[in-house]
């Protein structure tokens, strides 16, 4: 019985969210329309109706019983040209760090931009197309060194067995950011996992647990090497903590 009640709790969740995201799409509509969003006032806006939409959706998360979490020291987030990166257990973790967030940009999944309930909150907002490709490396660089946070899950997708990053982040944190600021990101039990449906949920509720790691100067890691090996060197390194920090199930 405690499962089903999970079950119907979850599926009243995802239709909320996109309840939420449709509503804001009225709002973002005449913004990417009228290209509205190249403007700054118009691109804040947006990602203020983002990150006030998220939060209320986490609030409703929280409130139903579905989960519970820990995350501190967000005021941390949101420097110019920080580069915050995160592992990524589940579907909730750019919901979590965009709803505690005001403005960050974000690099999102090429999928996403296509979703008939974020499509237009990512256009309007600006937030950056995963396309893997020179576009992605060269827009992620411009809006770092224009003073932009920017939140990037290194690994491109969400975590299975094992946390193993890309090493393209780092090499946008190398050549664009000023600081590199890890968000470690563990959940209990685990849920919303890739590849699996989302009826399949725990019986019990979900705990997050969200720390932000010390900021890293980037300007102080290495300065007196080549940039190649600077990006090896932090890849391996940051690889190596998460690694450390993380707790799978």
């Amino acid at each position: 019985m405690v499962l089903i009640i999970r079950i119907l709790l979850v599926g009243f969740l995802f239709s909320w969210f996109g309840i939420i995201c449709l509503i804001g799409n009225f709002i973002f509509l005449p913004l990417v329309i009228l290209k509205l969003n190249k403007f700054k006032l118009f691109e804040n806006l947006a990602r203020d109706l983002v990150y006030l939409a998220w939060k209320f959706f986490i609030f409703s998360t929280k409130i139903l019983g579905y989960l519970e979490y820990d995350f501190k020291d967000f005021d941390r987030l949101g420097k110019p040209s920080q580069i915050i990166i995160a592992n990524h257990p589940s579907l909730l973790d750019v919901v979590f760090i965009l709803s505690k967030v005001r403005r960050i940009n974000c690099v999102v999944k090429s999928q996403l931009a296509k979703n008939i309930f974020l499509s237009l909150a990512i256009k309007a907002s600006n937030y950056i197309i995963n396309n893997e490709d020179e576009e992605l490396i060269n827009k992620s660089i411009e809006v770092l060194k224009n003073g932009d946070s920017l939140l990037i899950f290194p690994e491109g997708t969400r975590t299975k067995d094992e946390i193993k990053f890309h090493k393209a982040p780092f090499y946008l944190a190398i050549n664009g950011a000023k600081i590199l600021t890890s968000i470690f990101i563990n959940m209990h039990p685990r849920s919303l996992q890739k590849g699996v449906k989302w009826y399949k949920t725990p019986k019990s509720k979900i705990k997050y647990k969200i720390t932000i790691g010390d900021d890293l100067k980037i300007d102080d890691f290495l300065n007196n090497t080549q940039n190649t090996i600077r990006v090896r060197m932090l890849h391996k390194n940051i690889n190596e903590i998460y690694k450390k920090e993380i707790k799978l199930d």
